[in-house]
């Protein structure tokens, strides 16, 4: 029994380590069947990573590859950027220097342009200008007439008005009326038709001036008339309110004196005489012959009294029209008038 029992113990101690180790190694295969499974999942990963690192891979020295020619073309184009900026640079300073150059240009151009060459005083004037300033003007010659013909004023009243009178009597018996009246010409530089375009920056320049010349243009005034000693009655007229101003000048008392423009009602037609002015409504009339004088002096009227009488020289109704004059101011003046209440007016309050 003993040894049965030993037997049988035996038996039962190797069925069971039989059995786990059965156990265990089904459990181990089953285990390692497992494991083997997730390391073929893994090496299938591993695999798919490993193809995902090579394509990225691959993507990355591509892109450094695009990277690196990016930058050289970067540097290629920063360098042109910056040839580019510089030529910008001197490409706008030359355009702002031709600009400016431009703009010299055309003021140099406006300063010449449509100008009289003046050779009384070498300068350059526009043709009213000129006309403004010349009309009335008297020359030392005149200014050595006047004195030739008054000797100067004394300081005496009378002296005064026959001073006037003697210069109305020479210049009269020195003046010869002749058409036509006498002109002179001065060189008028002419410039029109200046074309000023706008640049694509909104810049204005000058790109063209056409009808470039230069020519003879008649002028007129008191000097020119005084040179020739003939002419119509706007020479007669304007050369002695001129020889008037010279002598007021000279002798340092000034009297309101200008150029009376009339109409002939009657008959038609426009006349030129001088208008002195003392006060008030009081005036003389020097036409052709002398309106207002008495005992070789010239003598001041009221306005009706004094118009009366250049009425009944000339025969016929008289409008005023209109007064051209220097005063110390200005070198002319000219005022027109619609009718005798605003020349009245005028004469009055204005004409100082």
């Amino acid at each position: 029994m003993g040894g049965r029992a030993r037997l049988f113990f035996m038996i039962f101690v190797v069925s069971l380590l039989l059995g786990s180790n059965i156990y265990i190694y089904l459990s181990l295969s089953r285990e390692n069947l497992e494991l083997r499974s997730r390391l073929r999942l893994k090496e299938a990963e591993y695999y798919d990573l490993a193809q995902s690192y090579r394509s990225l891979h691959e993507m990355y020295v591509k892109l450094q590859e695009d990277y690196n020619r990016l930058s050289e073309q970067n540097r290629n184009l920063s360098s042109t950027i910056s040839e580019l900026k510089l030529m910008y640079d001197r490409l706008y300073v030359s355009y702002r220097d031709v600009l400016e150059a431009n703009r010299n240009l055309t003021n140099a151009l406006e300063t010449i342009a449509n100008k009289l060459v003046v050779p009384y005083n070498y300068t350059l004037l526009g043709y009213y200008d000129f006309m403004d300033r010349f009309i009335f003007a008297y020359s030392d010659e005149m200014k050595k007439y006047v004195y030739n013909v008054t000797g100067g004023w004394n300081g005496s009243e009378d002296d005064f008005l026959s001073d006037l009178y003697k210069i109305y009597r020479r210049w009269r018996s020195d003046f010869t009326f002749m058409m036509p009246p006498p002109s002179e010409n001065l060189k008028f530089i002419s410039v029109g038709t200046w074309w000023r375009p706008e640049t694509p920056m909104g810049d204005r320049y000058l790109k063209e001036v056409r009808n470039v010349d230069v020519m003879d243009v008649p002028v007129v005034g008191a000097q020119i008339s005084f040179r020739h000693r003939k002419g119509v009655c706007w020479d007669y007229a304007t050369v002695l309110a001129s020889l008037y101003y010279a002598y007021y000048d000279l002798s340092g008392r000034w009297l309101p004196t200008g150029y009376l423009s009339i109409g002939f009602k009657d008959r038609g037609g426009h006349h030129g005489c001088v208008l002195i002015k003392e006060g008030g409504d009081r005036i003389a009339i020097i036409d052709w012959d002398p309106i207002t004088v008495e005992d070789g002096k010239v003598r001041f009227l009221p306005f009706k009294e004094a118009k009366r009488l250049h009425e009944e020289y000339w025969g016929s109704g008289l409008s005023y029209d209109g007064v051209q004059r220097r005063t110390r101011e200005k070198p002319f003046v000219l005022n027109n008038f619609s009718s005798e209440e605003e020349f009245y007016r005028w004469l009055t309050e204005e004409f100082n």
